[in-house]
């Protein structure tokens, strides 16, 4: 079984290597990704430039500086790093939610015949439905992953009875 799979997770691999389609549709996805993290990290800088601008008040030019560069450094830094939290606490969740009730064959198979589908047909996905096929395969393991959640809670709550 393992060899199978294996062979046909490398198979999709190599396949989605060669497809024009899907990988256009990843690089479109990254950028979008890239673009609204490039949109939120200049916000973020541009609000801690505009609040260190209290330091203009400080009559002494290098407490002023040494104060502006300071609130300025706290307010990008504690947005990273709250940033940051809010990530690995959200990759925690969803890791445990996956292990919990996802960590199975069912999984692999869904996961390698979906990463199929969306690259074996992504041209006619594509001439069909204006999605990207990146996002379209995300979305299928995160339906997948609730199903999965829902059932397995209805199964736990039905045991009990």
């Amino acid at each position: 079984m393992f060899l199978l799979i294996w062979y046909s997770a490398s198979t999709t691999l190599f396949q989605m290597i060669r497809s024009k389609v899907f990988i256009s549709d990843c690089g479109r996805f990254f950028d979008i990704i890239a673009t609204f993290i490039q949109t939120i990290a200049g916000c973020i800088v541009l609000t801690g430039k505009n609040v260190a601008q209290i330091s203009d008040e400080i009559s002494n030019p290098v407490i002023a500086g040494i104060i502006y560069w300071l609130i300025r450094i706290l307010i990008c830094g504690g947005c990273l790093v709250g940033a940051g939290i809010l990530v690995a606490f959200i990759g925690i969740k969803i890791a445990g939610v996956y292990k919990k009730c996802c960590w199975d064959m069912i999984t692999i198979l869904v996961t390698i015949i979906s990463m199929e589908i969306a690259i074996y047909f992504g041209d006619w996905i594509k001439t069909r439905t204006p999605i990207n096929l990146l996002f379209l395969l995300l979305f299928v393991q995160l339906v997948y992953v609730a199903i999965r959640w829902y059932m397995k809670g209805w199964r736990d709550t039905r045991s009990h009875y």
